[in-house]
């Protein structure tokens, strides 16, 4: 298994801050684990965002555009949904594989897969709602999402496992062969062999396909962990463990609210033709926001292992650097995608332009809010977890509400854009203020 040697940190008050910056960053730059690390992740998130650049554009191509909208419709729902399915316990239990104790996984198994049960029987609901109001293909979809759902939600926990333990190389082909699942819908396009409608059939055969690989990858972390020597979680760790995941699942509430409601306006209030505009823009944000998902899977297991005080610092450091290379590298990709989209998506996707630009963004203005929730992540403050996140979710639901019914779809990603401003400004004034406060870990 890989690990990162921790780096000797130097505190010379007679230096100037330049080069007390340098002395902690150099022995960084030396660290041949951490640049293997980051080099699999990045070549992997480039992968995963040439597979996007490829299937995006196809699937514009190859359904009509409304149905092209019912799966914005449907992935606006999913994370509501989803909540039933106790998620935060995911996050619950990387927290806790980081600091040692792999068997949280299979207690995460045993939750999530009961649980995801609950958010089946969502599913099912909102599919009669759908057939109700005559949008029987969207009904199926709903159906299709519920059926599979305890497997392809409930077995989630795999790459936050492999990542928790610094397992980089896994890591790496997992997410490549997650990747290609979402290519299994146009096989059966191609043959031309669909009975209800060709949405349908391209979201089942891409939920089938994912549903046996995390089936075979939580199989094979299963049996490897029977026969490590490492001894189960304590009763104790296990009991707070899911304490703490049903907090983590309430606050991720709270972040669904913040993050989803302006989709979920949008799908409910608007056309089918400005979800699947909208849909395009949320694709992107998802693409560059992979970046922020591979810095936090590589420096997550380390940073929990510090003492709080050097951690404290480390966040300051490098939340600086993070933020203005992923800000350079958000700007690039909004240049490169008002040259590319009218290239590649049919002539009727121009107008996704402008949720691209205002979702890009929106990720860059909420970067210090991330770097400050993950701070207190690393903690187990939840008290300061809920304060930044239901700030920040107060603006997400109010403001796209208002602006959506003076502007549409624009307002709703206005208002999002207002929410993560306000997730950063509250985070990062609770991080400086509490950096003067006693935190146990």
């Amino acid at each position: 298994m890989d690990t990162f040697e921790e780096i000797p940190e130097v505190d010379n008050p007679k230096l100037d801050w330049q080069i007390q910056l340098w002395q902690k960053i150099e022995p960084r730059l030396r660290n041949r684990q951490f640049w293997q690390a980051s080099g699999l992740l990045l070549l992997a998130n480039f992968v995963l965002v040439a597979f996007g650049l490829i299937r995006t554009p196809l699937i514009t191509w190859a359904l009509p555009k409304d149905e092209v909208g019912m799966l914005g419709v449907l992935a606006s729902w999913i994370p509501f949904l989803a909540l039933a399915s106790m998620t935060g316990l995911d996050a619950a239990t990387y927290h806790y594989v980081s600091k040692g104790q792999p068997w949280a996984y299979v207690v995460n198994l045993t939750y999530r897969l009961r649980w995801s049960l609950l958010s089946t029987a969502g599913f099912l609901i909102a599919a009669v709602y759908w057939a109700w109001r005559g949008d029987s293909l969207l009904g199926w979809l709903f159906v299709i999402a519920g059926i599979t759902f305890p497997i392809t939600s409930g077995l989630s926990a795999s790459a936050g496992m492999l990542g928790a333990q610094e397992r980089f190389k896994n890591l790496f082909w997992y997410r490549i062969f997650e990747g290609l699942t979402r290519f299994a819908g146009f096989i059966p396009l191609i043959l031309s062999t669909w009975l209800i409608g060709k949405v349908v059939v391209f979201y089942t055969a891409n939920q089938i396909v994912l549903g046996v690989l995390l089936i075979i990858v939580a199989v094979l972390l299963v049996k490897q962990l029977s026969k490590s020597k490492t001894d189960p979680i304590p009763e104790e760790d296990k009991v707070e463990m899911v304490r703490y995941g049903k907090h983590l699942t309430a606050i991720g509430g709270i972040t669904t609210l913040q993050n989803r409601t302006d989709a979920l306006l949008v799908s409910a209030l608007l056309p089918l033709a400005t979800m699947a505009d909208y849909s395009i823009g949320l694709l992107v944000y998802g693409q560059i926001k992979r970046l922020w998902g591979i810095y936090s899977t590589i420096r997550y297991p380390p940073l929990v292992r510090m003492h709080v005080d050097r951690r404290h610092r480390r966040f300051i450091i490098e939340g600086c650097i993070v933020f203005i290379g992923l800000a350079i590298i958000g700007f690039a990709i909004g240049v490169f995608s008002h040259f590319l989209v009218p290239i590649i998506f049919p002539p009727n996707y121009i107008t996704s332009l402008f949720f691209i630009d205002w979702l890009i963004a929106t990720f860059i203005i909420g970067i210090p809010g991330f770097f400050a929730e993950m701070y207190f992540r690393t903690l187990q403050d939840e008290r300061r977890q809920y304060v930044i996140r239901t700030a920040a979710a107060s603006i997400g639901v109010v403001f796209p509400l208002i602006f959506i019914l003076l502007w549409g779809a624009k307002g709703a990603v206005i208002g999002r854009f207002l929410s993560s401003l306000m997730l950063s400004i509250i985070g990062l004034s609770l991080a400086i203020w509490g950096s003067n406060m006693k935190i146990s870990t």
